[in-house]
């Protein structure tokens, strides 16, 4: 092959081949990161941990491939060797990873003591950096190669740059898109990185065919621009201002990503926090920077001045990040808007909110995208050092960027907040901005106007700034939780109540609002819980009782993983359980539980009790500990990082936790659900377990409270009689107080039992770590009618055959229960078909219960006369 037929070889087609690594190594980071959560728990800690370990390889990739590409006569073969290799190791890494987390687990105990914690979480950077460095080593040299390769051919240093580093950012944009939308779920995870890892194989080995095999040395060209550059004018290419280049660069990107935790942060109050919330905030980012990166390449090259350029572009990212305070709380109201438009169309209703994202982040990402190639012009001095001079500048922005996503979530946001942190961010760019400029060759007067601009562009836009709503910026409008359908309405209905409780934690904003008879709480303005008149909400409490009646013995060791409001802790310290373990993901929760202190008992005081700031699923996978009874209290399956506590492999870890008599419990949505998804969700318990009962609080939320056991459970009639007697104690108080007056009260919660259970699911999904169903599925069925809970009920009850809950008593007492059962079913109208059912089975024990007999011709006559549905 002579070296004429391959300088004109297609450029199109190796960028297509950066364009598709760029797919799949957005795919990995995606993957990789929500296995090593998997393993680690997803505390803020654990995430931010692999998302850094993610960017310290590409780093150091950068660096070190950017000094060996210059010695590489072809950079093409380079890249095919570092694609290739890349590919091989990610189609190993679910292997890899699975090993790191056994070890991990084998190693790790729960955290008795901060110092202890502290340990843990060194243990999890070590780890996470073991199983990341070496594919995002490879990674971060892939983009030294391919502008050692073009720039090599054109010299155009600064726009070959920017072209592959926008097509790289477009490919994630489509890997972004295509694995957060469809992949995830529809191949699933472990089978993406698969995928992913052939491509890259079979990218790596056409490179080498095509490109390189019997490849002469690319000729020689040497750089071309027209700009005044470090080298070209006195004083402007001396080591110093070199370095205050490449530390103003490092700032910035320090800056960008603090930018995007706060914008996530911001976001998350207005669409929510669901995976696909989450593939639109990232691919919104994405699509500003290469955007940014190709429309200003043409330009690069052949400006005069790139230093007072780069300085400019400083100073529009801060001036621009602040304008887009302005437009924080206008964002739920016109979310709100698009929703009660177009939220019955989820794909377009997706569109629409990634306009609303864009509207606070295109302006500062596009200046992000063109500061990149226009640094990496400005700091390379010729050919033979382009791969070493791209790769630093790759290396230290980069490094800026990974302190940017430890202070942003960890002290920015704790500490001043999101708006306050926008606003030292946008300072910390226009100082950038003055900085640049006055090492520029610029006349002094020039560089004293040019910085007097920026500073006042900042200064005039910060004084006009509007205050942080809170109460408008934590409604939820995404969830529909407004009280009226027009702003004003809204509005009216938010300052009806008080908002006295406000916090920015590290995993989520947590309010608390009271009204004139009620308390709530919520996460990101998604109601979590309320209590009324100081009673708790019957659901929750339920969900505390439950597991502590249907236990056969005096349960010694309880664990609850979520505190919330602390209202099902509260109902299960009524019940003389010796221990708890308490697990809590977010700080904040817990100092808002304080609100419910008439509702929860202040159950946190109870010297039973033992509080763990941690991760649910880390807790439970790292502890040895085993429990009487664990009850899984958290948020909707919808969530990222909640959903891993509702998949199989969380819920065979429950059982193996559990003792042999052990009794789990579980809090399931039953709202904006359709029957295919609650079915898959309850599915997903009744694989793991082989005795299951599902119940709910007929006076309350309707949600359910599945009950699941390695053995058969059951209440025991003679311990409910005694309970509900006067010397029935702390529980008949806790029961009272949700409404359970006597033990058919109890048995009124009872929905279906195991065989009933087993008939409705015959067929249905399984929500699994690989294949994460409910994640995926519920997110769309967000703004369907809230009410559709009643008539899942209703239809489940039509298909359940036993309509009496499992009950221990002697033979002869059946009888008696089935017609005091019916009894009770009867005062609701959704169950007559249940009580007419229990009626004829009394009549089965009796066939001479003359009550039994009239109860059931009045009912039968009722319900096909449809004097009741």
């Amino acid at each position: 092959m002579s070296s004429q037929t391959l300088h004109n070889r297609p450029d199109n087609l190796i960028l297509l081949f950066f364009f598709i690594t760029g797919l799949t190594g957005l795919a990995y980071e995606l993957v990789w990161i929500r296995l090593l959560i998997l393993a680690f728990g997803s505390t803020q800690f654990a995430v931010t941990t692999v998302l850094v370990t993610f960017m310290a390889g590409l780093a150091l990739g950068s660096l070190v491939f950017g000094r060996i590409i210059d010695r590489f006569s072809s950079p093409l073969k380079a890249y095919a060797a570092i694609e290739t290799a890349l590919g091989i190791y990610c189609i190993l890494s679910p292997f890899i990873f699975s090993a790191v987390k056994g070890f991990y687990l084998s190693l790790s105990v729960v955290p008795e003591s901060a110092a202890h914690a502290a340990g843990f979480e060194a243990m999890q950077f070590m780890l996470s950096f073991l199983a990341l460095i070496v594919p995002t080593t490879l990674m971060g040299g892939t983009f030294p190669a391919l502008v050692k390769y073009f720039a090599g051919r054109s010299g155009r240093v600064g726009f070959h740059t920017a072209v592959p580093y926008a097509v790289n950012t477009l490919g994630a944009v489509a890997g972004c898109l295509l694995t957060g939308f469809y992949a995830l779920y529809f191949i699933g995870v472990k089978t993406t990185v698969y995928a992913a890892g052939a491509v890259d194989i079979l990218v790596g080995v056409a490179v080498f065919l095509v490109y390189c095999t019997g490849a002469k040395p690319e000729p020689r060209v040497g750089i071309s621009t027209d700009a005044e550059l470090p080298t070209s004018k006195g004083g402007e290419g001396s080591r110093w201002i070199n370095r205050a280049v490449i530390a103003a660069f490092t700032l910035s990107g320090f800056a960008s990503l603090v930018y995007e935790v706060l914008w996530s942060r911001v976001l998350s109050l207005v669409i929510g926090s669901s995976i696909y919330a989450f593939t639109v905030m990232l691919a919104t980012f994405l699509i500003g920077i290469a955007a940014g990166s190709i429309i200003f390449a043409p330009f690069i090259d052949r400006r005069k001045t790139p230093l007072v350029w780069f300085a400019s572009l400083e100073a529009i990212i801060g001036v621009a990040s602040l304008l887009g305070i302005f437009l924080y709380k206008e964002l739920p109201f016109a979310l709100f808007s698009m929703k009660e438009a177009f939220g019955a169309n989820f794909w377009l209703y997706l569109f629409l909110q990634f306009l609303l994202v864009s509207a606070v982040m295109i302006i500062p990402t596009l200046c992000m995208g063109a500061i990149f190639p226009l640094v990496g012009r400005i700091y390379t001095k010729g050919l033979d050092s382009i791969g070493r001079n791209i790769g630093a500048v790759y290396f230290f922005n980069t490094f800026g960027a990974i302190f940017g996503a430890f202070v942003g979530g960890f002290v920015i946001i704790p500490l001043i907040g999101v708006q306050a942190g926008v606003v030292i961010t946008a300072a910390l760019n226009v100082a950038l901005a003055v900085l640049i400029i006055f090492v520029s060759t610029e006349r002094a007067a020039v560089k004293a106007v040019a910085a007097a601009v920026f500073v006042a562009a900042f200064a005039v836009s910060a004084l006009m700034l509007p205050r942080w709503e809170k109460t408008l910026m934590t409604l939820g409008l995404y969830v529909n939780q407004a009280s009226g359908k027009t702003v004003e309405e809204i509005t009216k209905a938010a300052s009806a109540g008080e908002l006295v409780y406000y916090r920015e934690g590290i995993n989520a904003v947590i309010t608390v609002r009271k009204s004139a008879d009620s308390v709530a709480y919520q996460a990101n303005g998604k109601q979590e819980a309320r209590a009324v008149d100081g009673r708790p909400s019957a659901a929750w409490a339920l969900l505390g009782h439950l597991p502590a009646l249907l236990h056969g013995g005096i349960p010694q060791d309880a664990l609850v993983v979520g505190l919330g409001s602390g209202i099902t802790l509260g109902a299960m310290t009524h019940h003389p359980i010796k221990n708890f373990d308490v697990i809590e993901l977010e700080s904040a929760v817990v100092e808002a539980s304080g609100f419910f202190l008439e509702s929860n008992g202040n159950a946190l005081a109870d010297p039973r009790v033992k509080l763990h700031v941690t991760d649910g699923r880390g807790f439970l996978f790292s502890g040895k500990k085993k429990y009487d009874i664990i009850v899984s209290g958290v948020s909707d399956p919808w969530i990222t990082g909640v959903s891993n506590l509702f998949t199989r492999e969380y819920f065979s870890e429950v059982k193996d936790k559990l003792n042999a008599n052990g009794v789990a419990a579980v809090w399931f949505q039953n709202y904006r659900i359709t029957h295919e998804e609650l079915k898959a969700g309850l599915n997903t318990i009744a694989d793991v377990f082989p005795h299951v009962s599902v119940w709910f609080h007929y006076t309350d939320s309707l949600d359910l409270v599945v009950m699941a056991s390695k053995t058969p459970h059951a209440l025991d009639l003679e311990r409910l009689k005694k309970i509900f007697s006067p010397e029935g104690g702390m529980v008949r108080e806790g029961l009272l107080k949700i409404g359970l007056k006597d033990p058919y009260d109890v048995f009124a919660t009872y929905l279906m039992g195991n065989a009933d259970a087993r008939e409705y699911l015959k067929g249905a999904a399984l929500n699994t770590d690989e294949r994460p169903y409910l994640e995926f599925m519920l997110p769309k069925r967000m703004y369907m009618d809230p009410g559709v809970g009643v008539k899942n009920i209703e239809d489940i009850l039509t298909l359940v055959k036993d309509p009496a809950p499992p009950v221990e008593m002697a033979e002869g007492e059946k009888e008696s229960f089935y017609a005091d059962l019916g009894k009770s079913y009867n005062k609701y109208n959704f169950r007559l078909h249940q009580s007419l059912k229990l009626f004829e089975k009394a009549l089965e024990k009796n066939p001479e219960n003359r009550e039994a007999a009239a109860y059931a011709k009045a009912l039968r006559k009722e319900i096909k006369s449809g004097l009741k549905p």
